[in-house]
Order: structure tokens, then sequence, then C-alpha cells
């Protein structure tokens, strides 16, 4: 997990997290701990300027791990951003034990007081920043900005109304200009910690209706997991029909419907919770990688993810992403272009190129699901 906090104008900063659990622990030759190594090496570039290096540089991390127990392991390096604008981190991240390597692309505003990046959020008492854009009802934590001069930050609310991406297919529809529900300030030389309580969007900024800011969203109860009724049934529109999905929706016994739906969709007890662990398991997946001002699984490359499954490959420019389903170059190859979203507030949305061609394979995987079976495209 990575976040970029610009420390001041010519300074910013990357810091990195990962879970002991996701590396290789190997014995040295010369002692017998456990020990892992991580290479991390970064790029920054302007955005339009792929050949144009501001500055690079790696760090390298080294981690005992004698207790076999899980734990969070974070770092930081600082690097220079000389001028305002738009930059990209290229970033990428080596297990040199097991020999696997990790690539991302961060978006980096440095355009002016309320970039997004002029803000971090923390938990009280800790300078590590939180590794995500979600808070938890009533979760405590600090939200420190860039300018010491910044005395209070306005907030703008809106309702949790952000509806599930269409399918590939059908072209979405023009968004209407919605106002905040509340809005409000903070001040910081008063408040110590923040908390937010009601499900929505939350956009921060240091100065009154400004376009830039800071993004935090408060998403259902133990998001990015599927835990209540309603979060569990959410997903399901896109493989029922829209009469099926109001009669869940209706039901008296919301959690008992949906159990009887995939019951009824598996056609015996072991394969429902085989299809409910894949199903919903890919909706967490999405959650945790694509969420931005909604929830992850309601994102169009959440959308094609938990459908489609994984893809075979993955192709990453800044501005864009390619997912190839299938052999490249195969009669199969199925392709979907994602275009990053120029939002000031969420760094990391991006689009679906769509297209009427895809309908035939949406078809496909939503009829695989409905007949009982994981779809899994290849």
């Amino acid at each position: 997990s990575y976040v970029v906090y610009n420390m001041n104008d010519s300074v910013s900063r990357l810091y990195f997290s990962v879970k002991s659990s996701d590396l290789l622990y190997e014995r040295s030759n010369n002692t017998n701990q456990l020990t892992a190594h991580v290479l991390l090496n970064y790029i920054l570039r302007p955005v339009g300027n792929t050949k144009t290096v501001i500055d690079s540089g790696h760090v390298v991390l080294n981690d005992v791990n004698e207790t076999g127990l899980v734990k969070q392991l974070a770092g930081s390096v600082d690097f220079d951003v000389p001028e305002q604008g738009m930059y990209y981190l290229e970033i990428t991240f080596r297990d040199l034990n097991k020999m696997t390597i990790t690539y991302e692309l961060l978006s980096l505003a440095h355009t002016n007081v309320d970039s997004r990046n002029n803000f971090v959020m923390t938990a009280p008492g800790t300078e590590t920043p939180l590794f995500r854009n979600y808070v938890e009802k009533n979760e405590s934590f600090i939200l420190r900005h860039n300018r010491r001069e910044t005395t209070k930050l306005f907030v703008r609310f809106f309702k949790n109304i952000s509806e599930a991406a269409r399918p590939p297919y059908a072209y979405p529809t023009t968004p209407l200009e919605i106002m905040p529900d509340s809005s409000w300030t903070i001040d910081l030389t008063v408040a110590d910690s923040i908390r937010f309580s009601e499900e929505g969007s939350y956009y921060v900024s240091s100065t009154e209706n400004s376009s830039q800011g800071f993004l935090i969203c408060r998403f259902p109860p133990g998001y990015p997991k599927i835990t209540s009724p309603v979060a569990l049934l959410e997903p399901l529109r896109y493989i029922t029909t829209k009469k099926e999905y109001q009669t869940l929706e209706l039901s008296r016994n919301l959690k008992a419907a949906i159990d009887s739906f995939w019951l009824a969709t598996g056609g015996s007890e072991d394969r429902a919770r085989e299809l409910i662990s894949a199903y919903y398991g890919r909706v967490e997946i999405a959650n945790t990688h694509f969420s931005t001002g909604r929830e992850g699984w309601k994102n169009d490359r959440g959308m094609v993810y938990f459908i489609y499954g994984e893809p075979q490959n993955v192709y990453r420019a800044f501005a864009s992403e390619t997912w190839v389903y299938g052999q490249d170059q195969g009669g199969n190859m199925l392709t979907f272009v994602f275009d990053r979203k120029t939002n000031t507030f969420a760094g990391n949305e991006f689009e679906l190129q769509r297209n009427q061609t895809y309908n035939i394979s949406w078809i496909t995987a939503v009829d695989y699901w409905k007949q009982g079976q994981v779809y899994r495209a290849k």
C-alpha cells in the first residue's frame, strides 16, 4: 500500500506498507534467523512526458521474523518536486527472496494549496498514514495539511448515493449535479482528532468550495468485507433480473432470501457455498483495490473483476490500464481498456471504454453465474 504526501512546496514523501505474511522469509547462511529482503525503486515523472525523470531512488527494507507473527511493515522516502504540476510515480516493489515484482503507478497532484496530496490522514499518536481512503464509524483520526498556517478545514458531505457501474456494453448516463447534504468547518486549533459517523463521502479542503481537496469515505460496516444483508444483496444486481432483485429487496428476512437465492442457483448446499465464497470474495478484493468515492465493486474495474475474474495480463500506463483475458493475439482474447479520470479528489479512478461488442461476453458471464458456475474468463 502507498500514500504520497507533499511535505512542502519542493519535497514530497512516499509512504509504503506491506504485511509480513506477503513476504518470503528465509534463513541466512550466517545466522539462524528468518529474514525478508525488499527493494523498492521509484521514478518521478511529469504527466504527459514519459521520458523526463524529475527524481528517482530506491529503498532497501530488511526484516527479521523470529516469532512467526504477522506484522505490518512500513517505511518512507523523500524526493524532490521542484515545480508545481501534475506528476506520477512509477514504483517497482521486489521481494528479493521470493523473486517477485509488483508494479504501481501513483498520481501526484502538486498544483495549489488544495491539491489532494497536501493532505494526509493518520491514526492518533502516529505519523504513519492510514493506507486507505475510508474510516470506520466513529473512528478517530488526524487530518494534516502541509501548510502550518492552515487553521481550519472546510467539509462538504454527500450521502452515499453512488450507483453501481453499468455493464460494459451500456453507456453511462449523464450524472446530475448534486449539492452537499451538509457542510461545516473543522477548527484545527481545537480539534485533536476527527470522527465521521454517517455513511457517505466527505470532501475536505482548506479553502471554501474548492474544486480540489481530499476525499474521505464512510462505507458500510465491516468494509471491505461483505457482512450485512444489504451489502450481500447489492452486488446481485448484475446477475438477477429487475423483478428478481426487487423480490429479494422486499423480503421480510433478507439474509434468508439471499441464502435461498444461492441455494436455488447452485442446486446444493456445497455448490451454493462455493458460489458465495467466489462471488463475494471477488467483491471484497474489488473493494480492497479499487475504492474511490464509492465502493470498489461499484467502479468499472471492480465490476469487471468480480464478474469476469482476474485478468491474465494487465498493461499499465499512467493515463490508462488494459486488461487482457485469454492469450494475447488469440481468437478468444477479451480486452478492456480503462482511462484514468481527471478527478481532483481521487487519483485512482478509471473509466471503462464501453462498447456494445461486450454484450455477448457479458451475457455469457452472467449466464454462467446464474447456472451455478463460477465464471473465469479465459
